[in-house]
């Protein structure tokens, strides 16, 4: 009897020891690191997400952006942080599945460093021209003017994505043009209106505001989006091979995270994500729900990541 007490007593002690059952997750706030600037739309959607976790869970999301590198020092601080559940990461497509073909010495693992909770969001690329530059309503018809075109066929980009949609258009229209770099992507918009380069891929957000200075010929995804259900995709438009190529956005901690912490946030997020409300704020920057659990954003993350081992070779990009 007294060998039973004993036992007892250790089971007892130990359930009480136990942070599962000892405490309910999440007690405090937890701290979400972000790739992007404060103000942005990525920024603005975690804190739209974080100010509906905080009415059901009680506890607030604290953003801590960690902007450059392509992501690269957001993932770093997220794969470092302590794994107790309370540091979060707005992982991106660019950091788990691009920049292990984009940057040389990665100072993270996107696979082994981090536990996948869900998906979230996604934001979308169009093809834009200037029309009294360029004056063209199809890809077919931009495809015809640019092989006519005498003289020099440029196309402007400020991001690896936008370099890539660029180079594949580029590789199965056939025609040679020349990218032309931007660090500033306001910049990069002011000479596309004024007409100074003959193409872009651009946020899909600038196809939604009316603007006499810019076209959308078609957006770079699998399927219309929503949101501009005109505007064919460019397999669509008439280049079947293409592959489609957007941004997407989840939830992750590091990979030693304890399980409820995981089990916890990933219903409530990927609620969150399935929301009217959540499409109807989403409609401002030109994105899209993009809901899922852990398995299906592996699977994304993975095929992304192929995806982009195609578009690096494709594009001659190489590892900075």
């Amino acid at each position: 009897m007294e060998r039973w007490a004993a036992v007892a007593v250790v089971l007892l002690v130990a359930g009480f020891a136990s942070p599962g059952l000892a405490q309910s997750y999440p007690d405090r706030p937890m701290t979400v690191i972000g790739t992007t600037p404060a103000g942005t739309s990525v920024d603005l959607t975690t804190r739209f997400f974080g100010e509906r976790v905080k009415a059901k869970t009680g506890q607030a999301w604290v953003v801590e952006n960690k902007p450059g590198a392509g992501g690269s020092i957001a993932a770093k601080a997220a794969a470092s942080a302590r794994p107790d559940g309370y540091t979060l990461f707005l992982c991106t497509s660019g950091a788990l599945s691009a920049n292990p073909y984009l940057q040389k010495n990665l100072p993270y693992d996107p696979v082994k460093d981090f536990a996948l909770i869900a998906r979230l969001f996604r934001l979308d690329f169009t093809l834009m021209v200037n029309p009294e530059k360029t004056p063209v309503t199809s890809v077919a018809e931009l495809t015809q003017f640019l092989k006519a075109k005498k003289g020099r066929i440029s196309f402007g980009y400020f991001s690896a994505s936008m370099q890539a949609l660029a180079e594949q258009y580029r590789h199965l229209a056939g025609f040679e043009a020349s990218p032309v770099a931007y660090r500033n992507p306001a910049q990069m918009m002011n000479e596309l209106e004024a007409g100074d380069f003959d193409f872009s891929f651009t946020s899909a957000e600038y196809a939604l505001k009316p603007n006499p200075k810019l076209r959308a010929l078609a957006i770079a995804s699998e399927t219309r989006s929503r949101l501009l259900p005109d505007l064919p995709t460019m397999a669509e438009a008439g280049l079947p091979k293409s592959l489609p190529l957007y941004s997407w956005f989840g939830l992750c901690m590091p990979s030693a995270a304890p399980d409820v912490a995981r089990e916890t946030l990933a219903p409530i997020v990927t609620e969150i994500a399935e929301r009217d409300e959540t499409r109807q704020f989403l409609k401002t920057f030109a994105g899209e729900p993009f809901p899922g659990d852990a398995e299906a954003f592996r699977r994304t993350r993975d095929q992304t990541s192929k995806d982009w081992d195609y578009f690096v070779r494709l594009a001659h990009i190489e590892r900075q």
